[in-house]
């Protein structure tokens, strides 16, 4: 600070008053021009942190009802589905349950040996039935051990025209069963046009095949067995009303036919006419392809079990020659 009060000294000493005045006059102009400029510099710059704000703002803003958007979408989405489920659980009578399959047993004509059903779970129990493959039948899941061997408790809960054939329960080894989660449905009465869908079926009797059709799609095409010349599968146009994962089949049938039949553990039963007639598998025979029946349509295990998973109550089956 000294120095530069010496500095200024000297100036004044040896200069002319014109000289310092021009300086001073200089200086001022300078000052003022650094303050327009710097006035000027901070206007942008406080202008431009505004725009910054209002792009940000608006870019979160967006994006909060962008997303709050899409919550309200998939809200929407999420409760019509639910409503949906809702109202089919209304029209339907649904009851779950476990069921098993039979395996590695004898075939349709009690080829090989067979698996038996016993009336405990112990080998030295009498045999009540011999049970072929592809054969389901409901469990309680219980499981019993005895002579080194697992036994599953297997029951009849369903209505049965001759109930003095077989013991409402029973045990199969554990071993010779596959076990499924499936469950029973039924409509409530009087909902059956609410619930049509696009996917049809077609019986065909002359050609004993089946077409399943999803619209204009064509999901299967597979040979059958329709009901014999005796007892024909009914023509016309049906909806399904009834899937049940097992059903007990027996005959005779009063005032229908006097033909004797035991036919435990159905699998994949969905009946279409009120008198009885339906699309099931069948273990009892392999001649598919002729007509074999008495009035349902018989298909080949294998292709009941996909056909039963595929086709939701409700689907249109059409019997035609």
């Amino acid at each position: 600070m000294k120095k530069i009060k010496k500095n200024i000294k000297i100036i004044i000493k040896n200069k002319s008053p014109y000289f310092i005045a021009n300086t001073i006059l200089i200086l001022i102009i300078l000052f003022i021009i650094f303050i327009f400029f710097s006035d000027l510099f901070n206007d942008k710059l406080e202008k431009r942190k505004l725009e910054t704000k209002d792009y940000n703002e608006n870019y979160y803003s967006n994006d909060i009802n962008t997303a709050l958007a899409s919550t309200s979408s998939n809200e929407i989405i999420n409760k019509e589905a639910q409503e949906k489920n809702e109202e089919e659980n209304q029209l339907l009578n649904i009851k779950k349950g476990l069921y098993v399959k039979v395996i590695n047993s004898c075939s349709e004509h009690f080829g090989g040996s067979c698996v038996r059903a016993r009336a405990c779970p112990s080998l030295n129990c009498p045999t009540i039935t011999s049970l072929r493959n592809n054969i389901v039948l409901k469990t309680t899941g219980e499981i019993t051990f005895a002579d080194n061997i697992e036994w599953r408790k297997i029951i009849f809960d369903e209505w049965r025209r001759y109930d003095d054939r077989l013991p409402n329960e029973f045990y199969v080894a554990n071993d010779y069963l596959y076990l499924i989660e499936s469950q029973k449905e039924t409509y409530k009465k009087g909902v059956l046009e609410k619930n049509k869908t696009n996917k049809k079926i077609i019986v065909d009797r002359s050609e004993q095949k089946l077409y399943a059709y999803e619209e204009d799609n064509l999901f299967m095409e597979i040979s059958i067995s329709t009901g014999l010349e005796s007892l024909p599968t009914p023509r016309g146009t049906f909806q399904i009303f009834e899937k049940t994962p097992s059903r007990y089949m027996q005959g005779p049938l009063p005032n229908i036919s006097d033909d004797y039949y035991d036919l435990p553990g159905v699998p994949w039963t969905m009946y279409f006419t009120s008198g009885g007639a339906a699309i099931h598998g069948a273990y009892w025979h392999n001649n598919f392809g002729v007509p074999w029946s008495h009035g349902c349509v018989n298909l080949r295990p294998i292709d009941a079990e996909m056909l039963y998973s595929w086709a939701p109550i409700g689907t249109t089956v059409i019997v035609r020659d």
